[in-house]
């Protein structure tokens, strides 16, 4: 039986094809992935509101309105306003009307602040201008609250100024909202594709359980005629011919987990020997799609691959793989229909490894998996029916 296992190990690794879509092939959308999901988690991210600054004589007499915007525009990961100075309000009203800036900030000679913002905007969308101005009105607000806090305090008790603990608690309004995480790792939207590509290779890698088991079929294959004459029974040639798939395929699937995880920069949260047991389970599953396809009575082997493609992209289109509209469209089936999703096993596959990244804890992984060994069980007896049933008048 070691002898056979280390036959059809060698003649899979010697087969192109399979080198092509189970390993090659996953790693040529990883790169493909990496130019088209680059800037996706940035586009979400905030970004400084455009405003504009009437820099006149009464702006840069108000030394603690102007000191506010100055600190507010500091480049940094807390950088709230992106400030452009105009000199007039014409210039700056121009820039508004343009879409340039979200809003407009001055100073009139009394010294009180003052905030423009534009109805319309061609420039930018309809959520950035809400919250745009939202920030801008906040600003404003709370500037000319506070000014009046202390102008009230200066008249009533012009002592207490001096106390810098004292003011600093009639300024501060205490936090109102506390920021926790509901997840194990902050959401990404690109990782989803990563792991939904890892869905499809697994289904690719079925190829390679089908090719031996078609390899240790009498009438499909030379090497299956001489080894059913042989002195190895058949039963232990194809135990030997799964177990090669399984290594073969668990070997494709951790190239391009490690290809993603190093050279894509894609986060596992950490829990790379989780997402080596589930490329594990991934892979047996794939031999057993593979000994099914490879089974099937009367089908020949170019009828049995195109099963296999086309029955990998129709269920990856479901699992989300083929962009942001169809991922949105796999997430809402998903909620509507959740035993269709189930049944998916692309889609199983991208959840098992999203739980990893999603989950704190790892009950979600195991039910996950557990649902793909329930799946890998069935597939297996199926194949099982298939194979006891064929029988040969010669060969």
């Amino acid at each position: 039986m070691w002898n056979a296992f280390r036959g059809t190990l060698a003649v899979l690794t010697r087969k192109t094809e399979l080198a092509v879509w189970a390993l090659i092939f996953p790693i040529i959308l990883s790169t493909l992935f990496m130019f088209m999901f680059a800037n996706l988690d940035e586009s979400t991210a905030f970004e400084a509101v455009p405003t504009a600054v009437v820099a006149d004589d009464a702006y840069r007499a108000d030394e603690g309105f102007s000191t506010l915007v100055d600190e507010l525009s500091q480049p940094g990961d807390d950088q709230l306003l992106d400030v452009r100075e105009f000199a007039t309000a014409e210039e700056a009203r121009g820039a508004l009307e343009a879409g340039d800036v979200v809003g407009v900030l001055s100073v009139d000679s009394e010294g009180m602040p003052h905030l423009a913002v534009s109805p319309v905007s061609d420039g930018m969308g309809v959520s950035t201008m809400q919250v745009g101005r939202t920030i801008l009105n906040t600003v404003a607000d709370t500037y000319v609250r506070n000014a009046d806090l202390l102008q009230g305090i200066a008249h009533d008790n012009p002592m207490a100024l001096a106390d810098p603990g004292l003011v600093e608690r009639a300024l501060s309004q205490g936090d109102a909202t506390v920021q926790v995480s509901l997840t194990h790792n902050e959401p990404s939207q690109s990782v989803r594709f990563y792991y939904a590509l890892l869905g499809m290779a697994c289904l690719f890698c079925a190829q390679i359980g089908m090719v031996a088991v078609c390899e240790a079929q009498p009438n499909l294959s030379a090497l299956g005629a001489r080894r059913a004459v042989g002195a190895v029974s058949r039963g232990k040639t194809l135990a030997a011919a799964l177990a090669a798939s399984w290594v073969l395929a668990t070997a494709c699937l951790l190239a391009a987990l490690a290809y993603m995880r190093f050279t894509a920069g894609i986060d596992f949260a950490g829990r790379e020997v989780a997402c080596i047991g589930a490329i594990a389970v991934c892979a047996l599953f794939s031999t057993a799609f593979g000994t099914l396809l490879g089974s099937l009575p009367k089908v020949g082997f170019g009828v049995k691959t195109g099963l296999l493609t086309g029955t990998t992209c129709l269920l990856s289109l479901f699992a989300g793989l083929y962009g942001e509209p169809v991922m949105n469209m796999a997430d809402q089936l998903a909620r509507d229909y959740p035993l269709l999703a189930s049944l998916n096993p692309a889609k199983v596959v991208t959840d098992t490894f999203y739980s990893l990244y999603y989950y704190d804890s790892l009950e979600p992984f195991f039910g996950k998996v557990g649902l793909l060994l329930a799946m890998t069980a069935v597939v297996f007896a199926v194949s099982a029916l298939f194979i006891r049933r064929q029988r040969y008048a010669s060969i």
